[in-house]
């Protein structure tokens, strides 16, 4: 599978990028129990939408407790370095 600009999965994951999954969108990325430390799991975009009230403990009555700028970088670095598992 190839993006809009002609990048593989692998040459998306060697840039930081999520690869696509099979719903043709960026894998997500999801903490299991919505803090910094807590468990990842690689979930396509589709199940993450259609299951957000299961997968999501926080009904969005407290603040969220991921750093979001600290993710973003560590997401990055994730997917640079996952890609190793695939070459």
């Amino acid at each position: 599978m190839k993006d809009a600009r002609g990048r593989t999965n692998l040459e998306r994951m060697e840039k930081g990028l999520a690869p696509l999954g099979s719903d043709g969108k960026p894998i997500n990325l999801h903490h299991m129990t919505q803090r910094n430390e807590s468990s990842i799991a690689e979930v396509t975009q589709t199940f993450h939408k259609e299951n957000s009230k299961i997968i999501h403990i926080n009904p969005n009555t407290i603040p969220s407790g991921i750093n979001r700028n600290e993710f973003d970088k560590w997401r990055k670095d994730y997917w640079k370095h996952r890609v190793s598992d695939f070459k």
